[in-house]
C-alpha cells in the first residue's frame, strides 16, 4: 500500500518541474536525495505516534490526544477534505493526461476523463476492502517491476548527457532558496505517502511491530527507485530537454526505443498512476470515519457496508475529489496541497512532544530523540517561510481553510459538549 501510494504521478510528471526551478544537474539530484532523507525522517516520527495510537484516522488522533478536539478536527478535516481530495484529483489529472496523450485526444477532454477516473476507483473501493486491496497489489508488483526494468535499459544506453550544463537564469544566492522551497513542493508530493499506513493502523496485525517494518521498508525502497530512476533520466537525456518534459520517463524511452516507446512508457506512467490513485481513495475516508466516529463529524460517516468500506466517507472523498478533478490544473492542484501538507504535517509532528512528555514509553520510539522530529519540523518551516515568499497568494488560501476550519470546529465543539451533557443527564434520570 504504502510503495504504491508513494510511487505515483510525481516520478513521472514532476522531476521536469524540479530541474526547471533548480537549472543544474547535480542540484537536482541532491534535491531527491533530500527528499528521501526528509520522507525518512517523517516516518520515524509517524511510526512512533501510530504505534501510540493505532486508530483509524492517523495524523488528527495524535493531534486530538495531544492538543485537544478541537486541534484534531482541523487536522482531521482540514487533511481528509482539503489535502487528499487535491492530492486525488491532482494524480486523476495526471492520469487523465497521459490518457490523452496514448489515445491522441485533445487537451480538452483531460477534466472529463480525470472525473472518469475518481470515479471509477470510488466505484471499486465501495465494493469492499478485498477488491480494493487486490486491485492495489497487482498494479503495485507491476508497476515495480515495470520501473527497475526502465532503469537498466536507461543506464544501457544511455552516454550521461544530462549530467552536465546549466540552465540559462539558474539560480544562485538568495534566489536559490527560494528556488528550493519551489521545487521541494514537487519533491515532497512524489515521496508523499510513506505516513499514510497510519490511517490504517486500527487494521494492521500486531501494529507495535508491523508498522515501524512498513513505513521505514517502504522509504528504503521508494527512496532507492526515485534515485536510481533520476539517474537514469539524467543518463539518457540532455538536462535542458528533462527541464522542459511533462513526462520525462517517456521522452526517455522516445529516445532508446523511438516513438513506439514513448507509447508504451506513457502507458507504464498510467498503471503506476492508477495505482496512486487506488491508494489514495482507499486509505483517505478512513480519516473521515474515524473523525465522525469520535463525534467530529456527521455520524452517518461512520457507516459501514458487508465488504467493510466506509462507504459514506468513500461516496464523500469521492464527489470532491471528482470536483476539485473538473476544475483544477495538475500545478495548482499540487501546490495547494502541499502547502497544506506543510502544516497539517506539521502539526501531527509537533504532538510528538507533547506525548512524549505524558508517556515516555511506546512500542516504538524514536531514535535520536529530540534532534530527528525537531530536524523534521525546522525543514518543514523553512519551506512554509520559502513558500510564502515566493507564492504569497497561495499561502493566503492555505491560510483561509485552516481559518475555516477552526472556525467549525467551535461549532462541532459545542455539539459534542452539549451531546456529553445530554447523555450524562441521562444515564441521571435512569439512576
Amino acid at each position: 500500500m504504502i510503495v504504491g501510494i508513494m510511487v505515483g504521478s510525481g516520478i513521472f510528471r514532476t522531476p521536469g518541474l524540479v530541474a526547471r526551478e533548480l537549472g543544474r544537474p547535480w542540484l537536482t539530484f541532491v534535491a531527491w536525495l533530500l527528499g528521501g532523507v526528509l520522507a525518512l525522517l517523517g516516518a520515524l516520527v509517524f511510526a512512533e505516534l501510530a504505534t501510540r495510537h493505532p486508530r483509524a484516522g492517523g495524523k488528527y488522533v495524535y493531534a486530538r490526544e495531544a492538543f485537544g478536539p478541537r486541534a484534531g478536527f482541523v487536522v482531521g478535516w482540514v487533511e481528509g477534505l482539503a489535502i487528499y481530495t487535491a492530492a486525488i484529483a491532482a494524480i486523476g489529472v495526471a492520469g487523465a493526461e497521459f490518457i490523452a496523450r496514448i489515445a491522441g485526444w485533445p487537451a480538452g477532454s483531460v477534466r472529463w476523463i480525470a472525473i472518469a477516473l475518481v470515479g471509477g476507483f470510488t466505484g471499486i473501493n465501495l465494493l469492499g476492502v478485498s477488491s480494493g486491496r487486490w486491485v492495489q497489489n497487482v498494479i503495485t508488483a507491476a508497476k515495480v517491476l515495470a520501473l527497475a526494468a526502465v532503469v537498466m535499459l536507461a543506464f544501457a544506453a544511455g552516454t550521461g548527457a544530462g549530467w552536465h550544463g546549466t540552465l540559462p537564469g539558474a539560480p544562485t544566492g538568495g534566489a536559490l532558496f527560494a528556488a528550493l522551497a519551489v521545487a521541494a513542493q514537487s519533491v515532497i508530493w512524489s515521496y508523499y505517502g510513506s505516513v499514510d499506513a497510519a490511517k490504517i493502523a486500527e487494521e494492521v496485525v500486531d501494529p507495535g511491530r508491523t508498522l515501524p517494518r512498513v513505513f521505514l521498508l517502504g522509504i528504503a525502497i521508494v527512496t532507492a527507485l526515485y534515485l536510481l530512476l533520476n539517474a537514469a533520466f539524467l543518463h539518457v537525456l540532455p538536462f535542458a530537454q528533462i527541464a522542459a518534459s511533462n513526462l520525462v520517463a517517456g521522452d526517455v524511452a522516445t529516445a532508446v526505443f523511438g516513438a513506439r516507446g514513448g507509447v508504451i512508457m506513457a502507458v507504464l506512467a498510467l498503471l503506476v498512476v492508477l495505482a496512486s490513485l487506488n491508494g489514495n481513495v482507499f486509505v483517505t475516508p478512513r480519516v473521515i470515519f474515524g473523525l465522525a466516529r469520535d463525534g467530529l463529524g456527521p455520524t452517518v460517516l461512520t457507516r459501514v457496508n458487508a465488504g467493510a468500506t466506509p462507504w459514506t466517507a468513500t461516496a464523500l472523498i469521492g464527489a470532491v475529489s471528482m470536483a476539485l478533478a473538473a476544475s483544477g490544473t495538475f500545478t495548482q492542484l499540487l501546490a495547494l496541497a502541499i502547502v497544506l501538507i506543510l502544516l497539517i504535517d506539521g502539526a501531527a509532528a509537533a504532538s510528538l512532544f507533547v506525548l512524549r512528555t505524558r508517556q515516555p514509553d511506546a512500542p516504538f520510539r524514536v531514535p535520536l530523540y529530540p534532534v530527528v522530529p525537531a530536524a523534521f519540523l525546522l525543514v518543514y518551516v523553512a519551506l512554509l517561510v520559502g513558500t510564502a515568499m515566493t507564492q504569497t497568494g497561495l499561502a493566503a488560501i492555505a491560510v483561509a481553510v485552516l481559518a475555516a476550519a477552526w472556525g467549525l470546529s467551535w461549532t462541532v465543539d459545542r455539539l459534542t459538549v452539549d451531546k456529553a451533557t445530554v447523555d450524562k443527564t441521562t444515564v441521571e434520570r435512569r439512576r
